[in-house]
């Protein structure tokens, strides 16, 4: 039986895709071997094509609608296009649908963060607290990416648990190879010999970067440099002007890298510095892992459900402990060789195979 597929990619419609739009490229490359699934990807930036995986059997369908401010693409525009299409369901991936729903609708909520977040204005009162949570009622499914981020849905919306399903997201089968991938050249300059730890996580307070540059600071190997990774052009140019003196030429901000270069950079690292206090699934803990290098972070959120054999649990607040991990980190010695195959075994639970086949019961049950 044939599945036609509409799925809200604005994530994929950008010059470089992130997190968000990891999970859902995943999701288009697995279905290859399903040639009954036929995707139709929409998207609302038309300066920028999709980025897709060659093979898969999808249409992409860029379009503009006027009233952004006011989310009328998503809640009108969208909507419109739907009716008219031979669609059997519509997956708006990134947390958000719309009220009016011409075609069954399955959601992926990643996490509550938006309404703990939102600004505190009638315009977003109107839509966090009243419009998604009455499209939330009439949606087919809702898809959530970890058993915090579930507590917290149903925390808010006790209502929603018999059409809730948690599906992890997976981690990137070339973590599982000997690809001989190499570090972003001007990057691999920058560090030269020295020994370094990577933050991953962008500008966001609640990822604190800056409590990566504390830890730095305050550590006695005074040549381990700090790679910080996430930052847009913008925000890059702010942070290196606002770089107090004893940190310049030890924190370096990282262009874009690809995904290839991204492995390389994390297989050379004495560790990974994590500080985020809350996510709802934390690709970075599980990546470093895959690659053979322990992550610092702490037990707060769903990172609770990354503890692996390369994780270092720290208290959020506690310098001293995170400076103690990192120096640990670069001293495990002949440990470290057993607790890289541990973890390279305990990773692969999160496969993009599972949950591919996952999202696909999911899709059958509300097609059928």
């Amino acid at each position: 039986m044939s599945l036609n597929i509409g799925l809200v990619a604005r994530c994929l419609n950008t010059e470089h895709i992130r997190g968000m739009g990891k999970y859902v490229y995943e999701l288009l490359s697995h279905s290859k071997n399903h040639p009954e699934m036929h995707w139709r990807l929409f998207g609302d930036d038309d300066r920028h094509g999709m980025v897709t995986p060659p093979g898969a059997n999808l249409e992409t369908d860029v379009f503009t609608f006027r009233g952004d401010r006011f989310r009328a693409w998503e809640q009108v525009g969208l909507p419109l296009r739907l009716r008219k299409l031979d669609i059997d369901l519509l997956h708006a991936t990134e947390g958000a649908l719309s009220l009016w729903q011409p075609k069954p609708t399955v959601v992926t909520l990643h996490d509550t963060l938006a309404w703990e977040e939102r600004p505190d204005t009638l315009g977003a009162r109107l839509y966090w607290d009243h419009t998604i949570p009455a499209a939330l009622k009439k949606c087919a499914h809702v898809i959530t990416i970890s058993e915090c981020s579930r507590t917290d849905i149903l925390a808010r919306w006790p209502w929603l648990e018999p059409k809730l399903t948690v599906i992890p997201h997976g981690i990137d089968e070339a973590y599982f190879t000997n690809e001989q991938s190499a570090m972003h050249p001007e990057l691999a300059r920058q560090i030269g010999s020295a020994p370094y730890a990577v933050y991953l996580g962008g500008p966001m307070k609640r990822k604190r970067p800056e409590w990566a540059m504390e830890v730095i600071a305050a550590s006695r190997q005074k040549d381990l440099k700090l790679v910080i990774c996430g930052f847009g052009a913008a925000a890059r140019r702010t942070a290196v002007a606002e770089l107090p003196p004893h940190l310049q030429g030890r924190v370096l901000f990282a262009e874009f890298l690809s995904d290839a270069e991204l492995r390389a950079l994390y297989r050379g690292a004495q560790a990974v510095l994590y500080p985020t206090l809350y996510e709802g699934f934390g690709f970075p803990a599980l990546e470093a892992q895959a690659a053979g290098v322990p992550v610092i972070f702490s037990a707060l959120g769903s990172l609770k459900e990354l503890i692996g054999p390369l994780a270092m649990v720290v208290p959020p607040h506690d310098l001293d402990a995170w400076v103690s991990a990192l120096e640990r980190a670069g001293s495990l010695g002949e440990q470290r060789a057993t607790m890289v195959a541990a973890a390279a075994e305990w990773v692969r639970k999160f496969a993009w195979s599972e949950s591919f086949a996952s999202h696909l019961a999911v899709y059958r049950k509300v097609r059928g």
